[in-house]
Formats: structure tokens, sequence, C-alpha cells
């Protein structure tokens, strides 16, 4: 119920009565922390009431929702490396490390995580998904600079290896008078194509 809403069944007319219940407090204050995503504050609760866990129908769920905790908050940890130790999310999130290893490899099976775990170091390095078309565009426009260098350097008139005398004599190079250009149609030279 929790891991697929927002709803907080204790904010409901029929169940307001009983919110400052000592027995449904630590339900509420539970129910709290996992819509604030506030991890360290959901493990202080299980931990203060253990008696929560009396409870059969919270025993046999609970596990599911801390591990949907703990999902969530590897995730949000994690967002802005593109390197990292298990240790260290272990430590950050006080669980253990091939918890943390279960996760991470839950995630990147799931695809909601692009990168490779590297047991022996005890690290991940994530793929960046906006790296990889950084580079592929980078490489696009370097191939587009050395098609339109080639051009230039090889088709265009003014860069040719010929006499450069003739070149800025020639009525029709690229040195022309404007008044030779202002006859032409459209005031362009002819027979000059750029790549497509």
């Amino acid at each position: 119920m929790l891991m697929r809403s927002d709803i907080n069944p204790f904010d409901s007319q029929e169940t307001k009565p009983y919110k400052n219940d000592p027995r449904i407090a630590a339900m509420t204050e539970l129910v709290d922390a996992y819509q604030r995503d506030d991890i360290h504050g959901y493990g202080a609760i299980l931990q203060k009431n253990k008696d929560l866990l009396a409870d059969r129908f919270v025993a046999e769920n609970i596990d599911e929702v801390t591990r949907n905790m703990r999902t969530k908050a590897v995730v949000k940890l994690v967002a802005p490396y593109t390197r990292f130790r298990l240790a260290f999310v272990a430590k950050q999130l006080d669980i253990s490390v091939p918890e943390v290893q279960d996760i991470v490899g839950f995630l990147i099976m799931d695809k909601k995580l692009h990168g490779k775990i590297n047991q022996e170091a005890g690290t991940v390095e994530i793929e960046s998904r906006a790296d990889l078309e950084r580079m592929r565009a980078v490489t696009d426009w370097t191939a587009a600079i050395r098609s339109l260098a080639a051009f230039v350097l090889n088709e265009g008139d003014g860069f040719k290896s010929d006499d450069a005398s003739q070149s800025l004599s020639a009525p029709d190079g690229p040195f022309a008078p404007p008044l030779h250009r202002a006859n032409m149609p459209g005031g362009k030279r002819r027979g000059t194509r750029l790549p497509g």
C-alpha cells in the first residue's frame, strides 16, 4: 500500500482520532518517514519500535517496504557520482556492503542505473548516456568540420594552388569587384556548391 501511493492512510477522517494513540503513532511516523524518503528516520523508528514487528501484517510486508526505501536511497545518493565505492554507500545508509551490492545489481538489471560493478575493488562505475551523446555529437561535428575544410581547401577557387596573381586578377575569382558579382542573378557566383 505504501509503495504504490502517496496517500497517507492516517490522514483520513476515520483514522484521525487514533493518530495519537501510542500503538498507532509509531506507524504514523513510519509512514511519514517513508513519504519523505528519510531512510535514517525510517531506520530509527524501526529500531525504537521493535513491537511494530509483532503485528503479523507489518512483519510480512516490512521487508519489501524497507528494501524499497533503501533502493530509493541508493539511487538518490549515487546520482551525482560517476564512480563510487560500495562501502561508501553502505556507510552512508547504515546497511551492509552485500546488501548495497545486491541493490545496485538490481538497479543495473532493471536499467535504472547504467553501470558496472567491480566486485574485486568494491566499486561501481556509472556509464552516463549524456556523455555518450556528447561524444557522438563532438565526433559528428569533427567529421563535418573536416568535410568542410576539405571542400574549401580542395574545391574552393580561392585556395587552389594555382598562380596567386591569376586568382587575384581573374574576374570570376573570389576577389572579383562587386560590380561583376552584382550582374549575376542573386549576386552569387555560379558553380559553387557546399557539400550536403
